[in-house]
């Protein structure tokens, strides 16, 4: 397992957020972020937007900046409701130490939090950028499939994975050159586990919503150029509807 990385069995709950057990009244709302590259004027004006659970797919700052992560993650979580977050490959792995009261890192570990059960991972595969935080497909899905194993299958209908990294072929990893340049990895552990929600990001031109198998994924696209995405969901009736939007 990489330097930094940090594997957890068993699922946190997340304290004051958990409601497992009782029935979801309503339609969940998930507000869906990613590469914010440290745009606090983007944060901000998300105050008004309503939903249950802010949930961040990486980069939250734009050269490394633990100062710029940390004040991405305070603003979100000002806002009000908890925030899932991973740090993405333009995010320093000292992001990975960050504690910020009501922000729940899911980079390689496991948090159940109302009816849902979050994980992820952050930072990508090798880019020809020399970004700060890269690994091999191999060192990704290694120790994805550790913390998928932990969760065991059967509650695959009500997790979310936050990865910064798309999957490989998913459209969702197209850039402008016409190549698709996502996880072989991930897009393996997807289909073989099948969770209910698949959150991205990374590529900024390619943002859209698309089905791979039971799998619903998304990648909002860049907020610092104002996209986001709203998840609506039912845990109980396993109803996710996904929707793009711009500020």
């Amino acid at each position: 397992m990489p330097p930094g990385f940090v594997y957890v069995a068993k699922i946190k709950i997340a304290e004051n957020h958990s409601d497992i057990g009782s029935r979801v009244t309503g339609m969940m709302r998930l507000l869906v972020l990613s590469d914010i590259h440290g745009s606090l004027r983007r944060v901000k004006s998300l105050q008004d937007i309503s939903r249950d659970i802010t949930i961040v797919a990486g980069d939250l700052a734009s050269c490394g900046s633990l100062d710029e992560a940390r004040r991405v993650l305070k603003e979100l979580v000002d806002q009000g409701p908890p925030v899932v977050w991973v740090p993405g490959n333009c995010d320093t792995p000292k992001t990975l130490e960050l504690s910020i009261d009501n922000a729940f890192l899911v980079h390689a570990q496991a948090v159940e939090m109302k009816g849902l059960v979050f994980t992820g991972f952050g930072g990508s595969i090798y880019t020809p950028f020399n970004t700060p935080f890269e690994y091999s497909d191999e060192e990704l899905g290694s120790s994805l499939a550790q913390v998928l194993e932990s969760i065991g299958e059967k509650q695959m209908s009500r997790t979310v994975l936050v990865v910064h990294n798309p999957p490989y072929r998913s459209g969702l990893d197209l850039v402008r050159g016409g190549e698709y340049v996502g996880s072989k990895r991930l897009r393996e552990l997807v289909e073989r586990y099948q969770p209910r929600l698949l959150l991205t990001g990374h590529i900024h031109e390619s943002p859209g919503v698309t089905n791979l198998g039971k799998t619903l994924a998304v990648n909002p696209g860049p907020l610092e150029r104002g996209n986001y995405a709203l998840v609506l969901v039912d845990p109980d009736s396993g109803v996710f509807v996904a929707r793009l939007r711009k500020l």
